[in-house]
Protein backbone atom coordinates (compact mmCIF):
# COMPACT_ATOMS: atom_id res chain seq x y z
CA UNK A 1 0.00 0.00 0.00
CA UNK A 2 1.10 3.86 -1.11
CA UNK A 3 2.53 5.52 2.01
CA UNK A 4 -0.17 8.57 1.31
CA UNK A 5 -3.02 6.09 1.09
CA UNK A 6 -1.58 4.90 4.92
CA UNK A 7 -0.68 8.20 6.33
CA UNK A 8 -5.33 9.25 4.85
CA UNK A 9 -6.15 5.92 6.76
CA UNK A 10 -4.47 7.42 10.01
CA UNK A 11 -6.10 10.74 9.67
CA UNK A 12 -9.27 9.56 8.71
CA UNK A 13 -9.58 6.84 11.74
CA UNK A 14 -8.15 9.82 13.97
CA UNK A 15 -10.67 11.96 12.59
CA UNK A 16 -13.55 8.94 13.52
CA UNK A 17 -12.41 8.58 17.12
CA UNK A 18 -12.27 12.15 17.73
CA UNK A 19 -16.00 12.33 16.72
CA UNK A 20 -16.70 9.39 18.45
CA UNK A 21 -15.16 10.89 21.85
CA UNK A 22 -17.30 13.86 21.05
CA UNK A 23 -20.42 12.00 21.62
CA UNK A 24 -19.30 10.43 24.52
CA UNK A 25 -19.29 13.60 26.91
CA UNK A 26 -21.57 14.04 29.96
CA UNK A 27 -21.58 17.39 30.89
CA UNK A 28 -18.77 18.60 29.35
CA UNK A 29 -16.54 15.99 30.24
CA UNK A 30 -15.17 13.67 27.94
CA UNK A 31 -15.00 9.84 28.97
CA UNK A 32 -12.98 7.44 28.11
CA UNK A 33 -14.08 5.56 24.72
CA UNK A 34 -15.39 2.70 24.76
CA UNK A 35 -18.47 1.38 22.65
CA UNK A 36 -20.77 0.77 24.74
CA UNK A 37 -20.47 4.79 25.87
CA UNK A 38 -20.34 5.58 22.74
CA UNK A 39 -23.65 3.35 21.34
CA UNK A 40 -25.68 4.41 24.57
CA UNK A 41 -25.51 8.29 23.59
CA UNK A 42 -26.71 7.64 20.29
CA UNK A 43 -29.29 5.96 21.52
CA UNK A 44 -30.49 8.68 23.89
CA UNK A 45 -29.20 11.01 20.90
CA UNK A 46 -31.79 9.62 18.87
CA UNK A 47 -34.42 9.49 21.46
CA UNK A 48 -34.34 13.18 22.14
CA UNK A 49 -34.23 13.86 18.60
CA UNK A 50 -37.51 11.74 17.81
CA UNK A 51 -39.09 13.43 21.19
CA UNK A 52 -38.19 16.62 19.92
CA UNK A 53 -39.92 16.51 15.80
CA UNK A 54 -42.76 15.06 17.54
CA UNK A 55 -43.39 18.05 19.54
CA UNK A 56 -42.83 19.83 15.54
Amino acid sequence: MNNLLQIREKIKRANLLYEAQLLATKNGEVTPYRKSVFEERVRQAQKEMRFKESKN
